[in-house]
């Protein structure tokens, strides 16, 4: 174990070393090409979450994506979520992920309005003032894990949603810390990507395309006084569901040392709330739970 443990890593430093190498080569040729009005941005998002002690980290930031549950759709938009943290330890060809102290796992995700709220129907006054309002918000229950090659960006994330409503309570989800939502997130073979050497030394992967398909989503848990209003959620977002789920995202991707500058994911939450999603179906095929 301890061998291959070995041989994993020395195959996939091989492989960040020869792309940074050859794209630091391109880089170097063009610099004195470049314009003095055409500044490059050397900060690299998610950066302030890893140590200047740690000799690699990662940050993925999602573009743009699409969560589809049997017609239930909904997008998401350029920094409503990121992946940072530090590149734990490989076992064979993968690699942990170290996220900070943080409560978040490494996932950063703004709340996603569903529009229609309650209903799928918008109402007028701002959906009555927010209280028809609701969003979805994905949590991480436990650190990403790199899949194969690091530049191949396979993630698999455990995740729960937590569904926010007025009347919904803070502890409405789909999904737990004990039964998450597995997904796993495969390269997209027909998204090519291109790899840049920053000057500050990150090597930046973009555009990676990630895709997980055929996941399970459990019944909702949580929602309002003694989960009265899980039948609710359950026909609203469609779960149960076994089959006919997906989701899809374009992303940037960041391979860098420690110490480099960056921002901080909690500060680009800021409170505020993620892109909009189109209502799609507002019946649902699953069954109600409690």
């Amino acid at each position: 174990m301890q061998k291959s443990h070995k041989n994993g890593n020395r195959r996939l430093g091989t492989r960040v070393a020869v792309i940074a190498g050859s794209a630091g080569a391109v880089l170097a040729f063009a610099a004195p090409m470049a314009s003095a009005q055409d500044p490059v941005d050397n900060s690299v998002p998610g950066a302030a979450v890893c140590p200047a002690t740690a000799e690699s980290c990662v940050s993925v930031v999602v573009q743009s994506g699409t969560f589809d549950n049997n017609g239930f759709n909904l997008p998401i938009g350029k920094g409503d979520m990121i992946i940072a943290a530090e590149a734990g330890s490989g076992e064979g060809e993968s690699t942990v992920l170290l996220p900070r102290d943080d409560g978040h796992n490494g996932v950063y995700s703004k709340p996603l309005t569903v529009p229609g709220g309650v209903l799928g129907i918008d109402l007028p006054f701002g959906n009555l003032f927010g209280l028809a309002a609701v969003t979805a918000e994905v949590e991480a229950t436990a650190a990403p894990t790199l899949n194969g090659i690091i530049t191949d960006m396979d993630l698999s994330i455990p995740v729960r949603m937590k569904i926010n409503n007025a009347f919904l309570g803070d502890n409405c989800y789909l999904g737990s810390e004990a039964a998450p939502v597995n997904l796993r997130l495969a390269p997209d073979p027909s998204v090519v990507p291109t790899y840049t050497v920053l000057p500050s030394t990150a090597l930046k992967v973009s555009p990676v395309g990630n895709e997980a398909t055929g996941f399970a989503l459990p019944a909702a848990s949580g929602c309002g006084p003694f989960g009265v209003l899980n039948p609710i959620v359950n026909w609203r977002a469609k779960v149960p569901a076994t089959s006919g789920t997906s989701l899809s995202t374009i992303s940037d991707a960041y391979l860098y040392p420690g110490g480099l500058t960056g921002s901080d994911p909690l500060d680009d939450l800021g409170g505020g709330t993620g892109s909009s999603g189109s209502s799609g179906s507002s019946g649902s095929s699953g069954s109600s739970g409690s």
